[in-house]
């Protein structure tokens, strides 16, 4: 069965605007429309034609429907030939009853007509506001009847009239022609106005992509723009600066690795040399009966070591993956760094040092991999134990408050040198010149670091009252 991909049509953003002014032109029109006839036919009282006030005047004279003009409070005066009422139909409001040539001339250039309440004519230069009422003259028949049709002034905001036309009709058809391109230009213009403040900014935005996507890193938008592309362009900066920050770690995470994996090689080629040679003499007789047992607990020891070396290179590996969960359970601190304790002491007192612990009698949880967080204690206890030549002591105390518990492990030997402070949690540093080495994997201290890094504890070093000091400090259990 073939499958054929249905395309889609996209349309530019110039011609969804050209579109949408059409649309909107013409939706505007048709509204307007439709509300001025609407208010026509209320105020005609049903009737389209009725909305005129002149519409109360029937082609042969005759008044027969003033319902709509009684409503506004106006009235018809007929008028005779020398301009005398003679006749009014409705309610009049003034007590004018003749209008001499030059009223009627007014009337007959303005259209309309305005009195004061003692019927006095007020023309528009005689003031500049409108009077009560206003009239409009209609002449009717054969010979001409003339009538005044009066309105409240108020009833009529404003009069506007065109004449577009002639014998053939051209005049229409050019102010037609001419609306039309006009109104094509404006649409042209608007659009390519607002298409070129939409464009620029996605040019720019495209080509801070494209550079993105070629590898750079150090790209920032920077241009001035309307709100919506403003936030558009801070988003992307951020969004550049993260890509940009992830690399930078993504390399130092590669980096370490590579060093890692270079000390690591560096660090079994002495006891693989060693192991090698030994089973060399071994081999070929080059040992005395008397001295066999010696080189194999040499070779033993060695063994020991490449496994001790390769188990945590393992672990300081594992623990870098994001993807590397840890088993954390509810357990007492204290009982932990009890049974800690337990397994040290014997090793920490044959070396003739003393063994400080203070640990609170009462219980104290959080939630930890005992696994880990146990590994994390011992390292630093053997650090600790290992490195401290000068001194006397070895030290663990436990404590807790404010939600947190601290455990301090501390030694009274030579201060770690300040220059290598920064780096002591770093893979296979190991110490300086007053704490030399003496077969470590150099990844204690590392793997202490990363197990409280994933119980998103804090592990750090000060020298305080003359003790190298390490504290570890995890945030207690809720009880």
């Amino acid at each position: 069965m073939n499958m054929k991909t249905k395309k889609t049509k996209q349309k530019s953003i110039f011609s969804r605007l050209v579109t949408s002014y059409v649309v909107f032109l013409f939706a505007t029109i048709f509204l307007y429309l439709v509300v001025t006839v609407g208010m026509l036919v209320y105020f005609g009282n049903g009737s389209f034609g009725n909305a005129s006030p002149q519409a109360v005047i029937k082609p042969d004279g005759t008044i027969t429907d003033t319902e709509v003009l009684n409503r506004i409070g106006g009235w018809v005066e007929e008028l005779d030939k020398d301009g005398n009422v003679i006749n009014v139909v409705g309610d009049k409001k003034t007590d004018k009853y003749s209008y001499g040539i030059d009223e009627m001339s007014r009337l007959l250039d303005m259209g309309y007509v305005e009195y004061n309440s003692n019927g006095v004519l007020i023309s528009q230069h005689e003031s500049s506001v409108r009077k009560p009422y206003s009239a409009s003259v209609r002449h009717i028949g054969n010979p001409s009847r003339i009538f005044l049709v009066f309105y409240p002034s108020n009833m009529v905001s404003y009069k506007i009239s065109y004449l577009i036309t002639n014998e053939n009709g051209s005049s229409f058809s050019v102010f037609l022609i001419a609306f039309l391109v006009l109104f094509v230009i404006e649409i042209l213009v608007i659009s390519l106005y607002l298409k070129r403040h939409i464009d620029n900014p996605i040019k720019y935005l495209m080509h801070g992509m494209e550079e993105v996507s070629e590898g750079k890193r150090n790209v920032v938008l920077d241009y001035v723009t309307d709100k919506e592309f403003d936030a558009i362009r801070n988003r992307f900066n951020l969004m550049a600066d993260k890509l940009r920050e992830s690399e930078e770690k993504r390399h130092q995470i590669e980096q370490s690795r590579n060093q890692m994996l270079f000390e690591l090689a560096h660090d079994l080629k002495n006891p693989v040399a060693s192991i090698k040679g030994s089973i060399t003499a071994l081999l070929e007789g080059l040992v005395p009966e008397e001295k066999k047992a010696d080189y194999y607990k040499t070779i033993d020891m060695k063994v020991e070591r490449i496994s001790t070396l390769t188990d945590d290179m393992n672990i300081s590996i594992k623990m870098e993956s994001d993807d590397y969960k840890i088993n954390p359970e509810r357990k007492d601190i204290c009982e932990l760094v009890r049974t800690i304790c337990a397994e040290f002491y014997e090793d920490i007192t044959s070396t003739g040092k003393e063994f400080d612990i203070s640990i609170p009698d009462e219980e104290v949880y959080a939630d930890v991999d005992s696994q880990l967080f146990k590994r994390a204690i011992s390292n630093l206890l053997a650090n600790a134990n290992k490195y401290n030549t000068s001194g006397n002591t070895v030290g663990i105390d436990v404590f807790h408050d404010n939600g947190a518990i601290t455990i301090e492990v501390a030694d009274d030997g030579e201060a770690i040198d300040k220059d290598f402070v920064p780096k002591m949690f770093d893979a296979f540093s190991r110490g300086d010149t007053t704490r030399k080495t003496d077969g470590g994997t150099g990844l204690g201290l590392a793997i202490a670091q990363k197990i409280a890094i994933k119980h998103k504890a804090e592990l750090s070093y000060e020298h305080v009252k003359d003790r190298n000091l390490f504290v570890f400090k995890l945030k207690e259990a809720l009880a």
